[in-house]
């Protein structure tokens, strides 16, 4: 492979551009720190333009280690796994050596051969529909065995997030120093979309590639749609730290013990609703000439659905023995069923029918099942939905008359049902004495 260069190619005392009136412009270009996440690195972003009036405003994503600041080392370069990050083969410079004008640590993209040399992270807290910016630093890396043409133009490398276009980017050539605030933006496909920095050469030497620094996101999350009908919800998504995995290893992962799973509501995505009115019970037509009163049982109940049962035939939520369902209880304190047993008396007048409408008051839940640990690399995380009847929004009992509909009316017509006279059924009735 060759001897390991101990700076990358804009090494400090060779940062080109970066003057000292650059370095001041970059450091006022931060912004504010925001609050960390725990298990992130909480980063300072460009402050967003103003949104249009009645447009929501972007939000911090909580990038993990978007600093590549951890594991700490002193070293000028280290080669150990990035904390929240899937890299095959990691190589990372020390701030002081990096040239960032923050002294910031960065990231090798090392030119590909045969060998995967993509560098990624799923951004959590992110939702399907959320419009996504993304901002890096990147910068020329690599030693004079780079070839020459990368030298002269710069590297090329890609971006891409989940659902959105792959991107190509190129750094500065070398000895023009750091590109700072490059932008990506994309919208994602799923939760926790997975965000890809690729290089896109297979020439030159493994140490010569793009640096990268600094990565940081917002999002601008999509509106609650509240048109998905409760059995109908979406599918549940699972992941075991930046890689998919399955619904079903999650719940087993979630059910090994007692604190093996926490359940993190997103309330924002959760709502209280009234569902779809439904008749509860018979329709009473009053075929009389008369009114008639009436007391009328009515007996009603609803229950929960969920995304897991829906998909993927996991039916662990509707066991209440069930540590998974124990899990989501402790989070919402749910209810899980309903009944309602009442009499109403009716007034059906004549010529009328009397019905009665049941709509229930329901709520909305979605959220995430999360292995507890602070270590993100083997983390089990599970999206669910989950739909049930509302403690706190009571049902709407409606009871209703009306008109008979055609059908209706023909039947209260209909001749009274009885069994054939055949002997003297057109003739008068007779006396009753009896003949001697």
């Amino acid at each position: 492979m060759g001897t390991t260069p101990k700076t990358p190619g804009n090494a400090v005392g060779r940062r080109g551009a970066a003057t000292a009136g650059t370095l001041l412009t970059a450091l006022a270009v931060l912004g504010t720190l925001s609050v960390a996440v725990p298990g992130t690195t909480a980063l300072a972003a460009p402050a967003p333009a103003a949104a249009a009036a009645g447009d929501p405003a972007p939000v911090q994503v909580a990038v993990i280690n978007g600093d590549f600041r951890e594991p700490a080392f002193t070293a000028d370069t280290d080669t150990s796994q990035i904390k929240g990050w899937t890299v095959t083969y990691p190589y990372r410079y020390n701030g002081n050596v990096s040239g960032h004008p923050a002294k910031a640590p960065a990231l090798l993209l090392r030119n590909r051969t045969t060998d995967d040399h993509t560098v990624g992270q799923r951004l959590r807290g992110v939702r399907a529909g959320a419009q996504v910016t993304v901002t890096f630093d990147d910068s020329f890396g690599g030693s004079g065995s780079c070839p020459a043409d990368q030298i002269s133009q710069g590297q090329p490398y890609t971006v891409q997030g989940e659902g959105g276009t792959r991107q190509d980017y190129r750094t500065d050539a070398k000895d023009r120093g750091w590109h700072l605030d490059r932008v990506y933006t994309f919208r994602a496909a799923v939760h926790e979309p997975l965000l890809t920095f690729a290089t896109n050469r297979s020439t030159g030497s493994w140490t010569c590639g793009p640096l990268i620094a600094r990565v940081r996101a917002t999002q601008v999350p999509p509106p609650v749609d509240k048109t998905v009908t409760k059995d109908r919800l979406p599918a549940p998504v699972a992941y075991y730290g930046n890689e998919t995995t399955t619904p079903k290893k999650v719940a087993e992962q979630c059910v090994s013990g007692a604190g093996a799973c926490v359940f993190q509501p997103d309330d924002a995505y959760s709502y209280r609703y009234y569902d779809t009115a439904r008749t509860v019970g018979e329709a009473y037509i009053n075929c009389t000439r008369n009114t008639v009163k009436h007391d009328r049982p009515v007996v009603y109940g609803d229950r929960t659905l969920d995304s897991l049962s829906q998909s993927v035939g996991v039916d662990r939520l509707a066991n209440p023995q069930d540590n998974l369902r124990q899990q989501f209880v402790r989070a919402t304190g749910w209810r899980w069923t309903s009944a309602s047993d009442r009499k109403i008396n009716e007034t059906i007048e004549p010529g009328e029918v009397s019905w009665i409408e049941a709509q229930a008051g329901r709520r909305r839940t979605e959220g995430w099942f999360v292995t507890t640990g602070d270590d993100p690399d083997r983390q089990y995380r599970m999206h669910v939905t989950v739909d049930g009847p509302s403690p706190s929004l009571p049902d709407r009992i409606y009871q209703r008359t009306g008109p008979m509909t055609a059908a209706e009316k023909s039947r209260c017509r209909a001749d009274r049902p009885t069994d054939t006279t055949p002997n003297g059924a057109d003739a008068p009735a007779d006396t009753n004495e009896r003949t001697p």
